[in-house]
């Protein structure tokens, strides 16, 4: 048989280094030959890939992947990266975004939760006692004194209602203790009840007045019956008790001061019970009541005493 006497050109995609070779091989994965009669194969460049063989041309990597040269396929990017077209490598989500595998843009965390390092793939939600209003953050807030925040991963805090407080980054309003109030919403402290006024319960938003009879210091919890000896008649609630007159005496809770009897007196302050003027003397009495002295009978009058120790002029 007669020999050739031509050799033909490898067809694109396929190369010959040797001379007098029968066929042409074709270009493995990973590289490509653009032109006829080529004695080699090139590989692709990073950012492309040739996935078959006998390549004539490399195709870009599509956006969230990435190759270095000489690729058969391109590689996903990982959570928390991201690329462009005909990418060599994938960049990291700056902090306050993040992406899922394969991303070719970063998202920006919603309101509510955050990403406080670069290249993350999912956003932290703030936790209790914080907050975050704005979107694509690094960080959250605490909460502001006179609210809070029990929940994670909100975008606000609310406001401690009346008889509450916090004084900022709490998870609940902590309530006004007993003796203490508070009237209005979104405080940052309790106030002392005043002298005369009570509040006797936690989380109080207003004071008690205390009874006639009875009294409270300033910040007390409830109110105390005023001593025997002592009374008070206070509307708007007495801080102290007031000692009974001389010609007056008083028992526990009283009110006001009760006079004493005819026939009996005080000669002090303070006193929790009359005194009989037949202590002193049988002839000794008083001729009205409130008296604070015992007085001898008038001349042709006389005492007589019932059962009751009661006298009859």
């Amino acid at each position: 048989a007669a020999e050739a006497s031509t050799c033909t050109d490898c067809s694109v995609g396929y190369y010959m280094s040797r001379q007098r070779a029968s066929a042409c091989l074709a270009c493995g994965a990973g590289s490509y030959a653009s032109s006829e009669g080529s004695t080699a194969c090139t590989d692709c460049p990073a950012g492309y890939h040739s996935s078959s063989t006998g390549a004539s041309s490399c195709a870009a990597c599509d956006s969230g992947y990435y190759s270095g040269s000489g690729e058969a396929s391109c590689t996903k990017c990982s959570g928390g990266e991201y690329s462009g077209v005909n990418a060599t490598t994938c960049q990291l989500c700056p902090v306050g975004r993040t992406s899922p595998t394969g991303a070719s843009e970063c998202d920006a965390c919603d309101a509510g939760t955050y990403a406080d390092t670069e290249g993350s793939a999912s956003c932290t939600s703030c936790s209790a006692g914080t907050f975050l209003n704005a979107t694509g953050q690094a960080a959250c807030n605490e909460c502001p004194p006179g609210r809070a925040q029990s929940s994670t991963g909100q975008s606000a805090c609310s406001e401690c209602e009346a008889g509450k407080y916090s004084r900022g980054g709490n998870t609940e309003c902590s309530q006004c203790s007993a003796g203490h109030f508070q009237s209005m919403k979104g405080q940052t402290n309790c106030s002392s009840c005043a002298a005369g006024r009570i509040a006797s319960s936690t989380g109080s938003s207003s004071c008690t007045i205390c009874d006639t009879g009875t009294f409270a210091a300033a910040g007390s919890a409830s109110c105390s019956k005023c001593d025997s000896g002592r009374w008070s008649n206070e509307t708007n609630g007495a801080q102290n008790c007031s000692l009974a007159p001389k010609g007056t005496y008083t028992r526990v809770g009283a009110s006001e001061p009760v006079p004493c009897d005819i026939g009996y007196y005080t000669d002090t302050v303070g006193a929790s019970e009359q005194m009989p003027c037949s202590a002193l003397d049988s002839l000794l009495t008083t001729l009205e009541k409130g008296s604070t002295t015992c007085d001898a009978c008038l001349s042709g009058h006389f005492i007589e005493y019932d059962d009751e120790g009661l006298y009859h002029l």
